[in-house]
């Protein structure tokens, strides 16, 4: 099933971005579920992360969408991102927060079901990782995990502020976080070097978690964070 946030202070295209995705649906056999936030600081304090697709105006009272989006990535969330705007030379700066693409209003069918399949196109390639859990599995993108705790024979995914167990061990998973942007700082912790809020000699900071950097990862540690606040 699909997931979509709409983020839109205007009731008025709320219920038309809600009637085009459900004529899609329609037409595509599509199953989807739909989450509506009035505006960028209710969107912010509300979303727990976990969608496939947002739809987010630019122009909304109280924090615009390209200070939402900027926020949102900061947490390291890197959701599929379509700007709803009046003004397209607006849209332009979408890319700095690294948006998908745009739709300038007034909205037309025909044009949200083009943007609306290129995204699709984009989500269905893109990874996610499957967290094991009772009775099923929790679909988390890498960017969502702040880091990843080894404790016994169990795996503690930490993502946005929920814990996720899952049996299993550091070795078995880190060379899939490895190959993104995660690192080591000692045996039993791997953390998502854009969470990284602080770094001080041999500590660091990671979603309000202090954590000791081991002497034997320290050096790859400091080279792959080196690495990706130069990227």
């Amino acid at each position: 099933m699909l997931t979509i946030a709409i983020v839109e202070d205007d009731l008025e295209y709320q219920k038309q971005l809600q009637k085009y995705i459900e004529e899609y649906g329609k037409e595509h056999e599509l199953q989807y579920k739909i989450t509506v936030f009035q505006n960028g600081l209710n969107f912010l304090e509300d979303y727990k992360g976990g969608c496939d697709l947002i739809f987010m105006d630019i122009a909304m009272p109280h924090m615009d969408g390209m200070e939402t989006a900027a926020k949102l990535r900061k947490r390291g969330d890197e959701t599929c991102l379509i700007f709803i705007t009046s003004m397209a030379q607006y849209a332009l700066k979408g890319y700095e927060v690294n948006a998908f693409d745009f739709l300038v209003k007034p909205l037309v069918y025909e044009l949200f079901c083009i943007k609306f399949e290129k995204a699709l196109s984009h989500i269905d390639k893109k990874e996610a990782y499957y967290i094991k859990i009772p009775n099923g599995a929790k679909k988390v993108s890498p960017g969502q995990i702040s880091y990843i705790e080894s404790n016994k024979h169990y795996l503690e995914f930490h993502v946005h502020g929920d814990v996720y167990k899952m049996r299993g061990t550091m070795k078995e998973i880190q060379e899939y976080f490895l190959a993104s942007h995660f690192a080591l700082i000692n045996s039993s912790v791997l953390v998502n070097l854009s969470m990284v809020d602080e770094w001080k000699g041999n500590e660091i900071k990671v979603a309000e978690q202090m954590f000791v950097i081991s002497q034997k990862y320290k050096r790859e540690f400091l080279d792959r964070l080196t690495a990706y606040m130069g990227q």
